[in-house]
């Protein structure tokens, strides 16, 4: 079959920098290689660039503007939401569409291109924990769910949170093929942990800054590299030095690294002793799969997704939210012995490749857009 011939999928998202639900979506659209065509659709303001777009047949801007706490964004939310709702409308039906992705429930576009008339399938991913919107979460979901042929759940953690009674569909994002190839073997891999995550206030960086004080008097040699963007917002960046400046104060500076986000993840990671992810909440989590497919022992909060992908104790660490103490003293156990660290990364790999792979993805995908 012809490209050209392919059925023509839509995926809205409303990320506004290089985020997990982008690169979820970019997922998305590699695996319908050969029976869809994806078009995406983000904000004329995201600093996404095209490199990182090259996996989608097209890509359309529009101004979508996120629903603030200020009067200028909430004035101007609606005019917006309407000018952008219209193009994609007319872009679906001009184009004949099969079915339209909304990347997280909150884009209300895809609510709006129901109501006009937009005839092909819709679904709609719920991927931020639907807590941090308030009130205005219920409205939005309840809305999406009665415009959707179908709501996809990232996880339990997320299901759970839903409206009582809701129908859903759970759907693990898939870890990179990538990390399926073989990966070289850790062997002495030193005391270093690395932790790559945006920085943004309640990802953890700074639980992980006060958890290292404590390691670091244990094992002086030992290291903590941040890899991570700031998404173009002020709010991170002021956030990140914070972090710098609270790193002096521990006199942490010589031992922990700030780096900025970097593409190739398996290059931050390989040759390391374990990887953090101390969020206060997360909806699944591609940082935790991405490290424990990389074959490292993961030390994460009990914040909702990571509880899915590791097995405290075997493949991994759960520790309790904003509890850097707890933190230290499992990073000063795998300084101990990289013997326990190593065994429970090699567990952690088989179990994330197989468990969340991409043929399982695939077979839950394909039914869900009607493309089996």
């Amino acid at each position: 079959m012809k490209s050209d011939d392919l059925p023509l999928i839509y995926l809205l998202d409303g990320s506004i920098a290089r985020t997990g639900a982008f690169f979820c979506a970019r997922n998305i659209a590699r695996t319908l290689v050969g029976k869809a065509r994806v078009v995406l659709v983000i904000a004329d303001d995201s600093c996404i660039d095209s490199d990182d777009t090259v996996d989608f047949a097209a890509v359309i801007r529009l101004p979508i503007r996120p629903l603030r706490r200020s009067f200028r964004a909430v004035v101007l939310y609606f005019p917006y939401l309407l000018i952008a709702t219209f193009r994609l409308f007319h872009a679906l039906r001009r184009n004949r569409a099969k079915a339209l992705i909304v990347n997280d429930f909150y884009l209300m576009q895809g609510v709006l291109c129901r109501i006009l008339g937009f005839r092909g399938a819709v679904l709609t991913w719920v991927r931020i924990n639907p807590t941090t919107f308030g009130r205005t979460s219920s409205f939005w979901l309840r809305a999406a769910a009665l415009s959707s042929d179908r709501m996809v759940v990232v996880s339990q953690y997320i299901q759970r949170l839903l409206p009582e009674g809701m129908d859903n569909d759970l759907l693990y994002d898939a870890v990179d093929p990538k990390f399926a190839e073989p990966m070289p073997a850790n062997g002495d891999c030193g005391r270093t942990f690395v932790f790559a995550g945006n920085y943004i206030p309640g990802k953890g960086q700074d639980i992980a800054l006060e958890a290292m004080s404590r390691v670091a008097l244990a094992f002086p040699d030992a290291r903590l590299e941040f890899y991570g963007g700031d998404m173009g917002l002020e709010k991170n960046r002021e956030f990140r030095r914070a972090l710098v400046k609270r790193a002096e104060e521990l006199g942490l500076s010589g031992c922990v690294h700030f780096g900025d986000f970097v593409k190739d993840t398996t290059k931050i990671l390989r040759g390391k002793l374990a990887a953090l992810n101390l969020s206060r909440s997360e909806a699944f989590s591609l940082a935790v799969l991405e490290a424990s497919a990389a074959g490292l022992p993961v030390i994460a909060t009990r914040s909702g997704g990571p509880e899915e992908i590791l097995e405290d104790g075997k493949t991994g660490f759960l520790v309790p939210i904003d509890d850097a103490s707890s933190c230290a003293e499992v990073m000063i156990r795998l300084c101990r012995d990289q013997n326990v660290a190593r065994d429970m990364g090699e567990r952690g790999r088989k179990r994330v490749l197989h468990v969340f792979s991409q043929r399982n993805f695939r077979k839950q995908l394909f039914p869900l857009l009607g493309l089996i």
